[in-house]
């Protein structure tokens, strides 16, 4: 994984999260809407931005950068706690 990349997909993912829980989570509750959904909406707006940026975080995928693309779109998009669990690794419970 590109470290650089990396940090700029979670930099980007907070932002996101940020934004939505700002911006979208009370229209969201003041409409009634069920909080579940939620994690669409910032699945969607994350893989937009991390598919109009360009972002690559998996240089391993050297063949086929279309496929490091995807994924790194679908990590912004489900948030940096996901990338947390990514890059801490399993737990040792």
């Amino acid at each position: 994984m590109n470290v650089e990349l990396l940090g700029v997909a979670v930099v980007a993912s907070f932002v996101i999260m940020k934004l939505i829980e700002a911006i979208i989570s009370p229209l969201w509750d003041r409409l009634g809407w069920d909080r579940f959904w939620l994690l669409y909406v910032g699945l969607a707006i994350g893989a937009a931005v991390g598919w109009f940026t360009g972002l690559n975080c998996f240089p391993v995928f050297a063949e086929s950068p279309l496929l490091g693309r995807v994924l790194t779109t679908l990590m912004i998009g489900l948030g940096p706690s996901f990338i947390y669990d990514i890059v801490d690794g399993p737990s040792r419970e």
